[in-house]
């Protein structure tokens, strides 16, 4: 499991290193709008929207590994292809395929699952995203520190030890050694509830209404809203500390090392012992509310307040703490929470489909962030986010009345 976790990490080592200097790159040495900046975004989870189920679902049929494997291949590729690039128009196409290869985070959660147990899932998922989290640590401080170094673009030499991260990952998951998953999809019997969703016997369209049909639907919808919130945090972010506080790359990417550390203390050290405690839809409930909480806050910053007189920089600080410790409270636990809710056999494709439907929020959030951000300087950005994060914790209540008291105490 550690070479795994391992794997995640380097892997969003490299999906971290361009936030930071993504506004520089862009707007300022290429001359785009924030429209533009944030479609560059958007590109990516799209790419990684149309992955997620038809690569979870691959690896229910020809294995994880190998899936995994050719995708962190194509994954150093495009990192590559992204340091050498200086027009638009290649940026988008390197980090479309990018965004293909980074479809295997339900793959990730899938072999998860498949090895390990209920109980032990949640403490698990916490790893996942606190490796996820190191990635943002080290990516983003890699983008800023890095940003700018050398004659070539200001993220040439961030995306080359990107690639080399990336690479690294490719000789962790060749040594991987991982059962198959058929003979547990093999297993799954013809009852009249599991002809439903039986693959065999269905097309792939309508395997996925089945699934969306199932209460495997609700948490995708939980993880679109999620993920369509915190967009708004992910493009505009950056572009607030450097309108607020005139942050350049280097400042930006200190202030995400700060983000990644937090998410690494709440879902390293924090997650196994809040859900043995309280349990993970508790959690939940309480991860959205502190999200929404940071957002709000952030909203009132963005309009020229500030709860702490003229600390503007103080003020931005304990907002981005109440959300991404928010963040980091809800996203590994709800994952935990939907793998319970999907069938063994199928655990790939229905951990893909909830990814899917998330990098779909993401998508949708990232191509309306840009113009938000320009039409209301992160008062609209923000402002949606927080809407949506409310929304959102209505459909966690309703996913919390649906189980049993034990699931979640």
């Amino acid at each position: 499991m550690f070479a795994l976790l391992l794997i995640t990490f380097v892997n969003f080592v490299g999906i971290g290193a361009l936030i930071p200097i993504l506004p520089y790159t862009v707007i300022e040495n290429l001359g785009y709008s924030e429209t533009v900046m944030t479609a560059l975004l958007a590109s990516f989870a799209l790419a990684m929207f149309i992955a997620n189920p038809i690569l979870g679902r691959l690896s229910d049929k020809v294995g994880r590994q190998p899936v995994l494997l050719i995708s962190l291949i194509i994954g150093t590729a495009a990192h590559l292809w992204f340091a050498l690039s200086n027009d638009i128009l290649s940026m988008f196409v390197a980090r479309i395929i990018a965004g293909l290869s980074a479809g295997n985070i339900g793959v990730i959660q899938a072999i998860i699952a498949d090895n390990s147990k209920p109980e032990a899932r949640a403490r698990i998922m916490g790893f996942l995203g606190a490796a996820i989290g190191s990635g943002f640590v080290l990516g983003p401080a890699i983008g800023g520190l890095l940003g700018g170094l050398g004659d070539g673009p200001v993220h040439q030499v961030p995306f080359l030890v990107a690639a080399l991260f990336s690479f690294i990952a490719v000789c962790l998951a060749m040594r991987l050694k991982l059962q198959s998953v058929h003979s547990a999809a093999d297993s799954v019997t013809d009852s009249p509830t599991d002809s439903t969703i039986d693959s065999g016997r269905q097309g792939f369209f309508r395997l996925f209404k089945s699934m969306l049909s199932s209460p495997i639907g609700l948490f995708a919808l939980a993880f679109f809203c999620l993920n369509l919130a915190f967009a708004q945090v992910e493009a505009s972010y950056v572009l607030l500390v450097r309108d607020l506080l005139d942050f350049g790359p280097r400042q930006t990417g200190w202030l995400f090392t700060y983000i990644g550390v937090c998410i690494i203390i709440v879902q390293g050290g924090l997650i196994g012992k809040l859900t043995n405690a309280f349990g993970e839809m508790r959690v939940v409930v309480a991860g959205v509310t502190v999200l929404a909480a940071g957002q709000l806050v952030t909203t009132i910053i963005a309009g020229g307040a500030s709860p702490f007189g003229n600390s503007l920089f103080l003020a931005i600080l304990v907002s981005t703490s109440f959300v991404c410790v928010g963040f980091a409270l809800t996203n590994p636990t709800l994952s935990a929470a939907s793998s319970y809710a999907a069938r063994s056999g199928q655990m790939g494709g229905a951990l893909g489909l909830v990814q899917g439907f998330g990098s779909m929020g993401q998508v949708i959030g990232l191509s309306i962030a840009g113009p938000l951000y320009q039409a209301g300087t992160g008062r609209l950005s923000f402002g949606f986010g927080f809407v949506v994060t409310c929304l959102l914790l209505v459909v966690v209540w309703q996913i919390k009345s649906r189980q049993p008291n034990s699931a979640t105490k």
